[in-house]
């Protein structure tokens, strides 16, 4: 039996058993590059009980391979070296021979196209624009590199070597149909030419990919349900197939871009980032693992939710810090070909965080103080003591908007101006035309999304943000409310609770309380949503009405009834403790309760709505499990009165019209997260 056992176990690394011989890891091939510094793990496979040796740089280590065939050792820290030297593996019956050994700078770069777009290769619209003539002066021995294949695996795909090629014309021209990521490329020649050392970048990138499938089992807060059949979008599939096999190979730290894939996560992305450090950096046995990542760059479409999230990780995670492309975008393509400027200002951040460079401003403006003065916002920034704004056509920098208590954002103005397209003194002090009252700022979240605002001090570009200065009397009847308050109004004496939801940020989870089954017979149905906010209020909905459908099974979160609605109803009662929202016998409602993803097109004739944008009167639309909805709307006005979206998360809720987009009910928003408390309640009577 043990036998068995272990030549189950050797197979499962990639070998048959009677071919069981000493044989090293992926990384461990000619040409690589070891990380300087710290300690370097050897590992690989060997008959159960060999005894390993490895020598290398003067150092020999030894081990014994255990039941299971597998060995490792770690090498003592070494000081860079560009001498190639040879190390050797040896055992009882063979040795291998690892030529031309580096000891320099590793680093990894992952992520979804604007990773993977090459430094150069056959698609005039998916490539560096500078890669020719890059690749043709690609004369630098001392760096090496490899590029994976695009790969899924259900379990770590072990058992196969990399391919470590030297930066030179030779090498680029070999593989130009699959070549290495051009912010790889830019990334691992500006490090070298700052440092003097050899470097090794390690490329596994695909574009189109979520962050879910590069996250491994280790880095999820909880177990991710993992589906049988195995694809790119199956949670740890591109790190079993892709990443796995060079864990825990010393490297110093990942380079990472993506997030276009995951752009409806919102402030959800920012928990997902953690997972996805939090796993490579568990893997990869270094808690102290460097993550330098990229801001998405402007595109066709606003990504400020996701941008968010992202800045949120940056502040959240000590080892980990962004650059902000907000400039270097380009508005037609989504994979802009500039990627030079965004493996610099990576690199400006391992310098300055990691090689002793701190002469150098690194980081981006991040917004550091702000107040409201009058009719204006008055903001200071760590990395910027002064400020001037670049435009090709000399225009001002543009891009802010304010808005009062009324939530409607107007294009605002930086006041301090000062001469040849700079800026008087530190702050920046913004207005709004016609907002006496600013309560929420906001930067680049409007089409063109392209920033102009850079720090004197470093060259570097103004990203995305936003200020919050709402105060809760400004949109709130009464401030005062807590959680069972809204049960309590008299429209709702006589009703009886049959389903609860306290609403996650993410995929929905069933019923915290689920009474449906016993519900009886009822003429009247009634929703209760609450939501307690980050400055300790709550705010509610609860909107009361004929009963639409006899089962009460049929009127909870639609991805649990099966059930679908889109109709009008009668003798609407609307009651909220937010301004916004009409209050009274408003007579007759829109119920709209999908599971499926739905259209903005308008389905129902005598309703109101737009063909445009999301609101109180769109279209169902394949797959029948999507995104989903449950809203009420005011038949008359349009209004939303409350919102629950997307069920597979990140959850949309809000209550009242949404004054800040264009979606008024609330589709997109992603903004769960915002809220510290979400729980949705349904009533009989």
């Amino acid at each position: 039996m043990k036998k068995i056992m272990i030549a189950a176990a050797v197979a499962a690394l990639g070998m048959g058993a009677a071919e069981a011989k000493v044989t090293t890891g992926t990384p461990f091939a000619d040409n690589m590059v070891l990380q300087r510094g710290r300690g370097v793990p050897v590992w690989g496979t060997a008959d159960p009980g060999e005894n390993v040796t490895v020598t290398f740089a003067g150092q020999t280590k030894t081990a014994k391979a255990g039941a299971d065939g597998k060995w490792s050792v770690t090498l003592d820290a070494m000081q860079a070296s560009g001498e190639n030297r040879v190390m050797k593996v040896s055992g009882a019956s063979n040795s291998e021979e690892i030529k031309n050994v580096l000891v320099g700078e590793v680093w990894f770069a992952s992520g979804q196209s604007n990773t993977e777009c090459p430094i150069w290769g056959p698609g005039p619209r998916y490539r560096d624009g500078q890669g020719a003539v890059m690749t043709a002066m690609a004369r630098r021995p001392l760096i090496r590199y490899v590029k994976n294949a695009r790969t899924t695996s259900r379990e770590p795909r072990l058992g196969w070597k990399a391919v470590w090629r030297d930066y030179s014309p030779a090498s680029f021209k070999e593989t130009f149909n699959n070549n290495l990521s051009a912010m790889a490329f830019y990334y691992a020649l500006e490090l070298h030419d700052a440092l003097c050392v050899p470097v090794g970048i390690i490329d596994s990138s695909w574009g189109g990919t979520r962050i879910e499938p590069w996250t491994p089992p280790s880095g999820f807060a909880s177990k991710p349900n993992i589906p049988a059949k195995v694809g790119a979008g199956t949670p740890t599939a591109l790190w079993n197939g892709m990443v796995a096999a060079f864990a825990p190979y010393a490297i110093k730290g990942f380079i990472w871009y993506q997030g276009c894939s995951n752009a409806g996560d919102g402030l959800r992305y920012c928990d997902k980032m953690h997972d996805l450090y939090n796993g490579w950096a568990k893997e990869f046995k270094n808690p102290g693992l460097k993550l330098y990542f990229v801001e998405l760059a402007p595109f066709s479409r606003s990504w400020f939710a996701v941008q968010m999230g992202q800045a949120k990780f940056a502040a959240e995670e000590k080892n980990a810090a962004m650059v902000t492309t907000c400039d270097i975008g380009n508005s037609w393509d989504i994979h802009p070909n500039d990627k030079e400027s965004v493996a610099r200002r990576l690199v400006l951040l391992a310098l300055k965080r990691d090689y002793g460079f701190s002469n150098i401003v690194a980081d981006a403006p991040v917004l550091q103080s702000w107040k409201v003065d009058g009719d204006k916002f008055v903001m200071t920034f760590e990395n910027a003591n002064s400020w001037y704004a670049y435009n090709a056509d000399r225009s001002e920098a543009k891009g802010f908007e304010i808005a009062g208590a009324d939530g409607k954002y107007v294009p605002a103005k930086i006041l301090n101006k000062g001469a040849n397209a700079t800026l008087s003194g530190k702050e920046l002090i913004v207005s709004a035309p016609g907002v006496k009252e600013p309560r929420r700022l906001r930067y680049l979240y409007s089409k063109p999304w392209i920033g102009s605002l850079y720090s004197f001090d470093s060259g570097l570009p103004l990203g995305p943000f936003e200020i919050d200065a709402r105060r809760p009397e400004d949109d709130l009847r009464d401030v005062k409310c807590v959680f069972g308050d809204a049960l309590k109004i008299p429209e709702l004496a006589g009703f009886r609770k049959v389903a609860v939801v306290d609403i996650p940020t993410g995929r929905f989870a069933g019923y915290s309380f689920d009474e449906t089954a016993k519900a009886g017979s009822f003429s009247r149905v009634a929703y209760a949503l609450e939501l307690e906010r980050k400055d300790g209020a709550v705010e509610w909905a609860v909107a009361a009405m004929d009963a639409f459908d006899g089962s009460a099974a049929k009127l909870g979160v639609p991805c649990a009834s099966g059930a679908t609605f889109q109709q009008k109803v009668s003798n609407l009662v609307v009651r909220s403790n937010r301004k916004n929202v009409e209050e009274g016998a408003v007579g007759e409602g829109i119920v709209e309760f999908f599971a499926s993803n739905y259209r903005t097109q308008k389905k129902l004739a005598d309703a109101g709505g737009s063909d445009k944008v999301y609101d109180c009167n769109d279209t169902p639309s394949a797959p029948e499990k999507g995104y989903g909805c449950m809203q009420v709307h005011n038949a008359k006005t349009g209004a939303t009165i409350f919102s629950y979206n997307r069920f597979d998360g990140p959850a949309d809720v809000g209550i009242g019209p949404n004054k800040g987009n264009d979606h008024t009910d609330w589709t997109f928003m992603g903004n769960a997260a915002e809220f510290t408390a979400r729980r949705l309640t349904v009533l009989v009577k």
